[in-house]
């Protein structure tokens, strides 16, 4: 549908020049998909600075029933966040991070605040923010929670939604809805917050929320192990378990068509094998404890014996392990230069 010019001034009289685009050049990298398989088109893209800015839009917008797509940092790979009308309104400008307190473990957050940027403010606490994802250098948190992002540490602390607090939303009719609790022994009443989280928009736009944190783990192993079957990946997974309970981290599966458009297309990115092989796990063991090298040592030396471990490689330092990691990072990112491709997790 067309907007009205009206209505568009009245936009930008809210959000100023600095929060207006509006020239096609301009707008083009908020209307393509990650991958180029979807393009899309919008009025204007909107950039508020402030939740009062996103409410009063979205006021304006609503009187005028003029469709809105909110945008985090765009790296979704399903189209979820590609216009067909109306306006984007993308909170990059809503990028503080406004308080930080070790002693609660909690980390007040504007939606627009880079993933990687939470983490390391996080980091300088003394803390842990343990959501991570491929994207993390780029995605931001308001869309990490509308999507409800898992990331690789899940099993260990749970998706989005397990990390959050409160959160404060502005509604379809511009209304703002202060969630913003910090108490973690909090049993009272409906926990609204989650019909935002996960709904990708559709009830209202996330503009801040107040993070979890947790204590920095001081002992940490990872390890890719080469297996030549999946079932043998899921033997590997339920004795990880088994063996490691809360300190298995992470635990990746890769197969080796991923592993190939990595190594073929990521600067850095390599396989660590003198062969490829049919399926990869990647996994991550972390603690409070010493002694999580012997149990991955002998997690892996029972899936020699039985045959569900063809090969494996235990990172020596904290540079080696990124690098076993850059491999599984890559996947999505090396995808893009094979096509398109169906999205599976």
């Amino acid at each position: 549908m067309s907007v009205g010019e009206d209505t568009l001034q009245a936009i930008r009289g809210v959000v100023g020049a600095k929060g207006w685009i509006d020239l096609e050049q301009d707008m083009a990298p908020y209307l393509v998909e990650q991958r180029g398989n979807y393009r899309g088109r919008c009025a204007a893209v909107v950039r508020p600075d402030s939740t009062g800015q996103v409410a009063q839009v979205v006021s304006i917008c609503a009187q005028a029933k003029v469709p809105i797509v909110p945008q985090g940092g765009n790296t979704g790979l399903a189209g979820g966040a590609v216009a067909d009308g109306g306006i984007v309104l993308a909170t990059g400008r809503l990028n503080r991070i406004r308080r930080v307190d070790p002693l609660n473990r909690t980390i007040f957050v504007e939606a627009g605040c880079i993933l990687a940027d939470v983490q390391a403010a996080a980091e300088e606490a003394g803390c842990l923010f343990p959501l991570s994802l491929g994207a993390e250098g780029s995605c931001q948190i308001g869309g990490n929670l509308s999507t409800n992002a898992g990331g690789v540490a899940v099993m260990r602390y749970g998706n989005a939604r397990d990390l959050v607090l409160g959160i404060e939303a502005v509604l379809p009719d511009g209304r703002v809805y202060d969630g913003l609790k910090e108490l973690r022994k909090d049993n009272s009443g409906y926990d609204l917050k989650h019909l935002f989280i996960g709904a990708e928009g559709t009830l209202g736009i996330i503009t801040a929320a107040i993070l979890k944190l947790f204590a920095r783990p001081p002992f940490k192993e990872t390890a890719l192990a080469a297996a030549p079957s999946l079932e043998g990946v899921l033997e590997l997974f339920a004795r990880a378990g088994a063996a490691a309970g809360d300190s298995l981290t992470a635990f990746e599966m890769i197969s080796a068509t991923a592993a190939e458009f990595a190594v073929r297309h990521i600067d850095g990115a390599r396989d660590p094998f003198n062969a490829p092989h049919p399926y990869y796990a990647l996994m991550e063991m972390s603690g409070f404890g010493g002694g999580l090298g012997e149990i991955l040592q002998a997690i892996l030396a029972r899936g020699f014996e039985d045959g569900a471990v063809a090969d494996a490689v235990i990172a020596a330092s904290e540079s080696q392990a990124r690098e076993l990691w850059l491999m599984r990072e890559s996947v999505s990112e090396a995808q893009k230069y094979e096509g398109a491709s169906i999205k599976h997790d």
